[in-house]
């Protein structure tokens, strides 16, 4: 186990440098739109839900070439194009081009960017077994947390001299992150040999036949729509609704990123000793605790509580979710499976922004608990869907082993 825990530490680097480069400077082109391109609120919101289109769309076709061509040749495509893409709007930033340049290069890299988390998370499953994998996704998920804690914090410090620059230096992030995956991670293409298939794209679509699958990807699709609240629905009713200051805000965010750098850990090894369904209806029900009771309150402390409840679901249904993905598909098709989860992962992102504008528009200022308490009811249906799914499931796809699983000490090589 110490092995495979070197390798995740090693994905989990890559991933958080990864994410790091991506909080330098995307998280604010929706503060250049409106500041500099003159677009207005609502035309930027369009095309940050257009781009999170693009990404589910992409997130599918990636899965489904890592099982052709191979996890760590799709890491590095995808990477090595979208650098390509964020130079381009980088200058299209620095030379003041026509707008619609500008927001063919961000459709770029939004769509190329994509490509990594299927393939990185399927490269996880081919490298761990089922025991392993809650564990292995957690240490990834940490990398995650890391890298978007630091990016939008030097992110914001740089957009202030030059939006240009931060894209630049965001394309160097992602060179370092190619470069740094090209020399940990070993060469799959044995596995591409043993798969001997093409992408079958249409196979993306039939693959829902598998009620398994379908049933998680509903889920999947609720409870990322009640984790994005923490974005936007936290933001308007803390700031419209109760007046807070914007550091306020901000600490919220501090408080679930620190959650799960120093709990997830701890968080997996409880996982392992429960059955998977069982504690993704636990994750939910912290979400729904956490998040349902925040409209009852006024003040910073409880609703930090709160945010706190719903970090510790997160730290559980995050990498739940990826295991159960990885535990259902074959070998053949652990990257479409991985793809289509972050399809419907995407989409339920999109479906909670949107969500928790129309909530605090229509319904807070009738009730203000009323957006947060359909929010708990809505995690604590995705809870029950995710608990009910073990009728579908086996021992082991659910996480229970009656045996002692053995590790290979040659499961994972690195250079």
């Amino acid at each position: 186990m110490k092995q495979v825990r070197r390798a995740m530490i090693s994905l989990s680097v890559a991933n958080g440098l990864l994410l790091f480069g991506y909080g330098l400077s995307l998280p604010f082109f929706t503060v250049y739109l409106i500041s500099q391109k003159g677009l207005s609120t609502a035309m930027a919101g369009l095309v940050i839900a257009l781009s999170a289109f693009s990404r589910s769309f992409a997130s599918a076709l990636a899965g489904e070439m890592s099982d052709a061509f191979g996890r760590k040749n799709i890491m590095l495509w995808g990477l090595g194009t979208e650098i390509v893409a964020m130079l381009g709007l980088g200058l299209c930033i620095e030379y003041k081009t026509q707008t619609g340049w500008l927001l063919l290069f961000y459709f770029l890299t939004t769509f190329l960017g994509a490509a990594f988390r299927p393939a990185s998370n399927a490269w996880v499953t081919d490298n761990t077994t089922p025991k392993q994998r809650v564990e292995a996704f957690g240490i990834i998920r940490v990398g995650l947390n890391l890298g978007w804690a630091l990016g939008p914090a030097v992110g914001g410090f740089l957009v202030r001299f030059s939006y240009s620059y931060a894209f630049y230096l965001t394309a160097l992030a992602y060179a370092l992150t190619i470069w740094y995956v090209n020399r940990i991670l070993p060469n799959d293409s044995a596995l591409c040999k043993a798969n001997k298939r093409r992408p079958q794209f249409v196979a993306l679509v039939t693959a829902l036949k598998d009620k398994r699958l379908a049933k998680l990807c509903l889920y999947v699709l609720l409870i990322t729509a009640v984790n994005s609240q923490l974005v936007v629905g936290l933001s308007v009713h803390c700031n419209t609704y109760l007046h807070m200051p914007e550091y306020y805000i901000g600490w919220f965010f501090t408080i679930n990123g620190l959650a799960v750098v120093f709990l997830q850990y701890h968080a997996s090894r409880l996982m392992q000793r429960m059955r998977l369904s069982s504690s993704m209806l636990l994750g939910c029900v912290l979400y729904a605790v956490g998040y349902g009771s925040v409209g009852f309150f006024g003040s910073f402390t409880p609703i930090a509580f709160g945010v706190l409840l719903a970090a510790l679901g997160e730290l559980i249904v995050s990498p739940g979710e990826q295991t159960l993905a990885s535990n259902i598909a074959s070998s053949q098709t652990r990257g479409r499976y991985l793809g289509l989860i972050m399809v419907f992962y995407n989409m339920g992102s999109s479906l909670g922004f949107f969500a928790a504008g129309w909530l605090g528009q229509y319904v807070a200022p009738v009730f203000l608990p009323g957006p947060w308490l359909i929010v708990g009811a809505v995690a604590l249906a995705a809870g029950i869907g995710f608990y009910f799914l073990r009728r579908d499931l086996t021992n082991e796809q659910d996480g229970k082993f009656t045996a002692p699983i053995p590790i290979k000490k040659d499961t994972v090589t690195l250079y």
